[in-house]
Parts: structure tokens; sequence; C-alpha cells
């Protein structure tokens, strides 16, 4: 009996002294954050966790109960969260990688389902103002945060982090309004334990491809007819969308400039040709449809800057891009991509169109106006 009540003792104290360093390692993980922030003003949340050799997620999980809640963290919490941002009204949704950012302010519609259970397209996030697609299996964290802005504002907002601490989504409040729906969201998703699971992805390795499976590359690429195939086949013969391009051959893809990307966005804007803008990370794709007005470079980003719809774009990150002519039932359909010098990618624009209608000749000469790569 005395054993067992001086184990007992012995797993608490271990307990409370495990909270005592974690408390103490948030507040001097907030300290260096505070500090940086005075050196540097402006930095974003992401460079800030650079800088300090952790990720957004943990430097996010310093402020819990300093303003942010971490919320349960399993697949069936975040698609709960994201059929119910409708409640909150006019929002922000933003996506970013590491040289990208693309934003969209709009209110977010409810999700209507077909007999199979999936969201038809005009409702939620599918074709939607703020249009989404999801991969969820790499998430990992959820988090509310209430913050001071300037001139006493407030910030509210609900992030997405996967299972690394990188940053998938972020959605904002855009007014008052919203406010008792957000903190109903919180209060039910809370998650009973505030300290987080700690845990790292391994990314799986590409395949190596001999000559045999380059020649079923081709084959395949060749009879595709929806551009939507093109995920599938580089899924099943295991390598990155750069390296099909490197291997499909030039007539089907040819590397351009990184500096294309200004003249595309430019060049899009004083045609009023509307585009599809796709900013993407490992958990999320954010796509905006539509024309695009103001753009302007400055410290370093190139920038479109509309009412309800911005995308930044880091200069030095943007390295090359690639013309990617792809074969469908409606003709060829034509996207630009760029990517970084990791060969991440950065951003992807195709043309608007409508179902089963070719793309414009406009938009096939400024992808035709774009400087080549020997």
């Amino acid at each position: 009996m005395r054993y067992t009540k001086l184990m007992g003792a012995l797993l608490a104290a271990l307990a409370l002294s495990g909270n005592a360093m974690a408390d103490a390692d948030a507040d001097a993980l907030k300290a260096k954050q505070t500090a940086l922030q005075a050196e540097q003003p402006g930095l974003f949340a992401r460079d800030i966790a650079q800088k300090l050799g952790v990720s957004e997620a943990k430097l996010l999980a310093a402020d819990i109960g300093r303003g942010a809640t971490l919320l349960r963290s399993d697949v069936a919490t975040y698609k709960a969260l994201f059929n119910r941002m409708h409640e909150l009204g006019r929002i922000k949704a933003i996506t970013r990688n590491e040289n990208g950012v693309i934003e969209r302010t709009a209110v977010a519609l409810p999700p209507k389902l077909d007999e199979q259970g999936r969201v038809k397209p005009g409702s939620g996030f599918v074709g939607t103002e703020i249009d989404l697609r999801f991969k969820m299996d790499s998430w990992g964290y959820a988090f509310a945060v209430v913050a001071p802005r300037a001139g006493g504002r407030t910030s509210r907002s609900l992030q997405f982090f996967d299972k690394n601490g990188e940053a998938i989504h972020k959605v904002y409040l855009n007014d008052e309004k919203g406010v008792p729906a957000f903190e109903k969201l919180v209060a039910e998703y809370k998650a009973a334990d505030q300290k987080p699971d700690w845990t790292v992805a391994v990314a799986k390795p590409a395949k190596p491809l001999t000559d045999m499976n380059i020649k079923e590359l081709r084959s395949a690429w060749y009879e595709m007819t929806d551009v939507h195939e093109f995920q599938r086949l580089i899924n099943d013969f295991g390598i990155s969308r750069e390296r099909a391009f490197e291997l499909i051959g030039t007539d089907a893809a040819y590397k351009i400039t990184g500096k294309s990307v200004e003249t595309l966005l430019e060049t899009a804007s004083k045609r009023e040709q509307p585009i599809m803008v796709f900013v993407s990370n490992p958990g999320m794709v954010q796509i905006y449809s539509g024309l695009i007005e103001k753009t302007e470079a400055k410290n370093g980003w190139f920038n479109v800057l509309d009412p309800d719809f911005d995308l930044h774009l880091r200069q030095s990150g943007v390295d090359h891009g690639w013309v990617v002519r792809r074969p469908a039932r409606s003709g060829t359909i034509t996207s630009v991509e760029f990517y970084d010098t990791k060969g991440e990618q950065v951003v992807n624009f195709f043309s608007r169109r409508d179902q089963g209608k070719e793309e414009t000749k406009v938009w096939r000469d400024i992808v035709g106006s774009l400087t080549r790569l020997p």
C-alpha cells in the first residue's frame, strides 16, 4: 500500500515537473519571438519560426493559454469545422507555401451533398469564391487564435498545420458579426489536453525510372483525356511533376524563366484574360478563378492586390517555370507552373474557361510570349 502511494506521488511530481519545464520552454520561446519582432518588425509567422529554428505550430503553441487554443486534431474535427465555416460570415482564407501566398475574402457557402456523399460544385468550398481542395491525411494540428492588432482591434482565426507543424491553411474573421459563432466553434472543438503531441511525418522516397518506364510514361501522357488525370499519372509512376516534365519531351513541356511569372500576370491584367491561379502545399490547394487588376512589385514580393483577392510571390523564390501542354477532350490544355530551386511548386496557372470549351487565343499568345530557357 505504501509503495503504491509513493509511486503515485512520484508520478504526480514528475508530471508537475514536466508541465513546469514545458511552460518554461514556452516562455523562453515567446521571449525570443518578442525580441525578434522588435528587431525585425513585419516578419511573417512562418519566417519568425524559421529564424528561431522551430515549426510555426510550435511557435503558436507557445501562446496556448495566452490567446491560442489547441483544437481536437483528427480528420472528423477538421471536416466538421470546414462544414460549419459559413457560420462565421465573411472570412479571409489563406493558403501558402514557402514562396507563394494566396488570399481570398468572401462568405463561405454551406455544403450540399450528392447521393454519394460528395460536396456538390457550387456549394461548400467546391467551385465557389473560396475554392479549396483538401488533403487532410497530412494534417496534424488545429488552433483557434485570438490576438491583438493595431488600433485596438482583435484578430480571430482558425489555423491548420501538418504533422510537422508547417502551416496548411488559415481562416480569419473579416468582421465582428462572426465572433459568437467563432467562440461557439472553439468551445465545441477545444482539445481536452492543451499540450500538443508533436510527431514527425516521414517523406516517401521517389521511385527510380527505367527506360521502359519512361516509354510507358509518354504513352500514358498522350492517352490522357482530362487534365485531372495528370496527378494520378505521376502518382502511378511515383515521380514528381517536374520529373515528369523533364522526361516527357519539349513538345509537351518546356522550361521558362522565373521572371516570366511577372510577365504573365501583368499581361493577363492588361489584356483582361481571366485566369485560374493555384497555390498549394502538401495539405491544401487553393484556387482563384477570374480577372486580375492591380499588380505591383514591393519589398521583394510580386503581388496581385485586388479588392477580394491577393497573390504574393517571393521574387527570389521563383527560380524557373514550365509551359505544359496536356491533351484533353476539348483540345490541348496549357498550364504554366513555377518552381523554386528545390523543385517545390510555387504557383500554377491555367486559362479560365467554360467546361468543354477550348482555351482562348489570348491565353496562348500570353504563354507564347514567355521567355524560354535553353
